[in-house]
């Protein structure tokens, strides 16, 4: 795992809303307390929350809301954090 600041950790979050090669995205806070692991299939994203708030949402790509819920759920459990560390999963 690699840490990367937290503005280019919503970049790659928005970025999961749209086609490209990176599936599956695994984002926790240094102490590893809080994660956030999203994962885009092809006609849905699961978003998996474990911290704050603990459970699993599965949005359509298809209608704009799972931009705006994955921009919520980052904002959620990582309010106050800085750098976070990051792993990706590619096709």
């Amino acid at each position: 795992m690699k840490s990367i600041n937290v503005k280019q950790a919503e970049r790659l979050v928005k970025g999961l809303a749209k086609a490209g090669p990176v599936t599956k995205v695994t984002l926790l806070t240094r102490k590893k307390d809080r994660q956030l692991t999203i994962e885009r299939g092809t006609a849905a994203v699961v978003i998996d929350e474990r911290g704050f708030y603990t459970g699993q949402i599965s949005l359509n790509l298809s209608d704009g809301q799972a931009k705006h819920a994955l921009l919520q759920a980052f904002k959620r459990e990582f309010p106050r954090s800085h750098q976070l560390y990051l792993h990706q999963e590619k096709d």
